[in-house]
């Protein structure tokens, strides 16, 4: 009951609730699990804080790290959920031509409508299959058919299916010649994803563009300037000793110099926070070009940032022994 009372007063519990039904997990006890996701992430957050604050004494690495943690807990579990939400709308919109046609086949054959939605439902059509059983037995229950059908695609996060249940509903209601109905609407919903292909095979360059940006050009860039500010530092401590020597000796009290704003390892601390936020954000791009929903690009993000990570590394290494033998480093 603590868990449930804490998850019901937080601001994205209707969201998270929306998310799960849209996943299929429509029954599970998401209070409970936001409650519990709170205080797991303000746990896990401060404990990492504290270990951060002992062994480097910065307070601005201690609140990044607290924030981190405990925002990165919250947002897996978002972004697990919405891309098994994409994938499901995605299985519901590939077959959803198939089961039209087959309810509109039915309906030819002497059916009622209700009775055709419900022998439509196959294995192969997956998701789609136990969204028309529980429709058929609301149905049965005594619960009109265009009812049903707006519930289920409330379940479902799915605008294909979302417009077809629209002219459905009032096809029934209007009393409509329903099989010729069902047939043109699986003949347009495969238009348009035949088009949505083609556009797909055209917006590819524009991909392969991000990649090469975020995962090859960003890191390299970042492994040049960390480079860059080590031989300047370098380069400055060296000429401080040299400006003591000669101070010594009364001549260097009228040079006035200053060294590098900031450090190799501050700055290799923002190359890898840049390159995150980079390939993340990259990825969701990807996703919007090539499939029109930002959240299908997540499955993405994870390899362009091992992959881009590992460029930064590498290339920090080969730039430190290519260059480093004309600098004496």
């Amino acid at each position: 009951m603590r868990y449930e009372s804490i998850g019901r007063k937080l601001p994205w519990q209707k969201k998270f609730d929306e998310l799960l039904t849209y996943s299929g997990y429509h029954s599970s006890p998401v209070n409970r699990f936001l409650g519990f996701l709170l205080l797991l992430s303000l746990a896990l957050a401060a404990g990492s804080s504290v270990f951060v604050l002992i062994f480097t004494g910065n307070v601005v690495y201690t609140l990044a790290t607290f924030l981190s943690v405990f925002v990165g807990i919250h947002i897996a579990p978002f972004g697990y959920f919405s891309m098994v939400a994409s994938k499901r709308a995605k299985e519901v919109d590939s077959i959803l031509p198939d089961a039209l046609q087959l309810m509109a086949a039915n309906i030819r054959a002497g059916m009622t409508t209700e009775r055709a939605i419900w022998l439509s439902a196959r294995p192969e059509f997956g998701p789609l299959e136990k969204e028309i059983h529980k429709v058929s037995s609301k149905v049965m229950g005594g619960k009109p058919l265009s009812e049903a059908l707006d519930e289920m695609s409330d379940r479902i996060d799915s605008e294909l299916l979302d417009r077809a249940v629209k002219l459905m509903t009032e096809g029934i209601r209007s009393g409509g010649e329903m099989a010729t109905l069902l047939d043109e609407t699986a003949g347009d919903i495969r238009t348009a994803q035949n088009m949505k292909e083609k556009v797909k095979s055209n917006v590819t360059m524009y991909s392969m563009f991000i990649i090469f940006a975020s995962v090859l050009g960003a890191p390299l860039l970042f492994a040049l300037s960390v480079y860059f500010i080590e031989v300047t530092s370098s380069l400055w401590v060296e000429e401080m000793v040299a400006t003591d020597g000669f101070g010594d000796m009364g001549g260097g009290a009228m040079l006035s110099m200053e060294g590098p704003d900031i450090d190799a390892s501050t700055l290799q601390l923002f190359s890898i926070g840049a390159i995150s936020v980079t390939t993340f954000f990259g990825g969701m791009i990807i996703g919007m070009i090539q499939e029109g929903n930002s959240i299908s690009g997540l499955k993405y993000s994870p390899f362009m940032l091992a992959a881009g990570l590992a460029v930064f590394f590498v290339a920090n290494i080969l730039v430190t022994r290519v260059f480093g033998g004309f600098v004496g480093l």
